[in-house]
């Protein structure tokens, strides 16, 4: 399989673990992934900025669902999460894509009337500061790959997977703390 038609069916797993927990978020919250907890939880609370909301759905989606989509797809591909691979310069190669539009969107926060409203946000540019795309994904793919060799011993396989997505609701709950 070519490193784009792979990177197109790691798209659409990786967006079919998102749409799964909102399904199962929105029948029941404790239903979801403990990664998407903090967030359905916090969805009616108007203290918490949008930005923080974005930046806690990435958090989920990257640091959660994102090794679980690569885990899925070479399972369902053949081969392996491996560094040396050619998906994986792929997958490096969408990092700048993100990071530019990343760089566009923090921009705009800057100016005009939302650059105020971002002066008075106060802490608000110290939650957006901790969070790194390339960062989230880097260990996104260390995480599969740990998932990935975990597959013979399916319990500890278990036990991190379960740890990985409740460290990661951990950090949404500090993303959509009220700072203001």
């Amino acid at each position: 399989m070519t490193p784009h038609l792979q990177n197109t069916t790691l798209d659409v797993v990786f967006a079919n673990l998102y749409l799964t927990a909102l399904r199962q978020g929105t029948a029941a919250v404790a239903a979801a992934p403990s990664a998407w907890r903090p967030l359905l939880l916090a969805r009616p609370d108007r203290g918490i900025a949008k930005l923080q909301f974005a930046l806690a759905g990435m958090n989920a989606h990257i640091n959660r669902d994102l090794p679980v989509a690569i885990v899925q797809l070479y399972q369902a591909t053949g081969g392996a999460p491996d560094r040396s691979d050619a998906h994986y310069a792929d997958y490096q190669r969408v990092n700048a894509v993100l990071e530019a539009v990343e760089t566009r969107v923090k921009a705009e926060f800057a100016t005009g009337i939302i650059g105020v409203v971002d002066a008075a946000a106060g802490q608000l540019d110290d939650v957006v500061a901790m969070w790194s795309i390339r960062a989230a994904r880097d260990a996104a793919w260390t995480h599969a790959e740990l998932l990935w060799n975990l597959r013979q011993l399916p319990k500890l396989q278990n036990d991190f997977l379960t740890t990985l997505d409740n460290f990661t609701g951990f950090a949404s709950r500090g993303l959509l703390a009220h700072v203001c």
